[in-house]
């Protein structure tokens, strides 16, 4: 299951907590529908793609000190498809080797960031003796966007509605020739964290946040516990595990430069805090990990 980008969690859980600034909310929108349109994209291949579709969604790879962020790899026979999707509005026009968006030229090229990932990429299987060929392939996933490619390119362009019938032209047998069946291990050896979020909040100034369980339905902290749920006035219930569980998380997420510590977690979930069963979550779910002088542990 794709994730959501460590900068998109990030935002999202702070503005359930604190009031964004124009930029950060800007950024957030911007991101949130990029992810929409990633997630789109894998349905449209799992419904239109013959057979079960070999692919590696959102991995970041190292290679020679050089490192690519591939949004989706889709292998096909002895073809690799580098999927770049992108949720831009408008109408976009490439030619002269230049991107338009109306009468606008583009400061960058929006082919960069694939054909670098097509260079990168070939490189690596080709070290490795895996013989896939690879080719890029640039997605616009807003509904609302056209595309006039004017200039002769080796990238396929698609927009929205174009997707589905490319996919079911792609060949029916999807089986990776058996030279080549390590294709993903060896994109594991490669790979590495994706990148984090430059986003942090002074945890000196927690208590500015709004403290508790957030609702996932209504995103309101007005979680009441019995003995295994968490109960929303909106009627939304949860497993109280589950519950604790992921404010743990979204505290992990928001103060990510930070240790996981049991008093700055108390001030997370606020005066209602249940602290036995803090105690109970943490343990079952999470390592402690001893200080130096035997102080107080930390949990991660």
């Amino acid at each position: 299951m794709r994730k959501k980008s460590h900068d998109l969690q990030w935002l999202g859980i702070f503005g359930q907590r604190h009031l964004l600034t124009e930029e950060e909310r800007e950024t957030y929108q911007k991101l949130q529908r990029a992810y929409y349109g990633e997630a789109m994209m894998d349905k449209l291949v799992a419904n239109f793609l013959a057979n079960d579709p070999q692919c590696i969604d959102d991995i970041t790879l190292k290679y020679k000190n050089s490192v690519v962020q591939i949004d989706k790899l889709l292998i096909v026979g002895q073809i690799a498809y580098i999927i770049d999707m992108k949720y831009y509005r408008g109408h976009y026009v490439f030619k002269n080797n230049t991107w338009y968006i109306g009468e606008k030229i583009l400061d960058n090229n929006i082919f960069e960031q694939l054909r670098r990932a097509m260079r990168i990429l070939q490189n690596l299987f080709n070290d490795n003796q895996i013989r896939l060929n690879v080719q890029g392939v640039l997605a616009f996933m807003n509904p609302n966007s056209t595309i006039d490619v004017v200039d002769n390119i080796d990238e396929t362009v698609l927009t929205m509605d174009e997707i589905p019938k490319w996919l079911l032209k792609l060949p029916n047998n999807g089986t990776v020739e058996s030279m080549n069946q390590n294709w993903k291990s060896t994109l594991r050896q490669y790979e590495i964290e994706p990148y984090r979020t430059k986003r942090t909040f002074d945890i000196e100034k927690i208590d500015q946040l709004q403290q508790g369980i957030c609702c996932p339905n209504c995103h309101q902290y007005q979680m009441v516990e019995s003995k295994y749920i968490v109960n929303c006035t909106c009627g939304y219930s949860e497993a109280k595990e589950i519950a604790y569980t992921r404010t743990i998380c979204e505290y992990g997420v928001l103060f990510h430069n930070h240790n996981l510590t049991v008093p700055q977690l108390r001030k997370f979930f606020g005066k209602n805090l249940n602290e036995r069963y803090l105690t109970y979550v943490l343990q079952r779910n999470f390592v402690l990990q001893k200080k130096a002088h035997n102080k107080a542990g930390y949990y991660i």
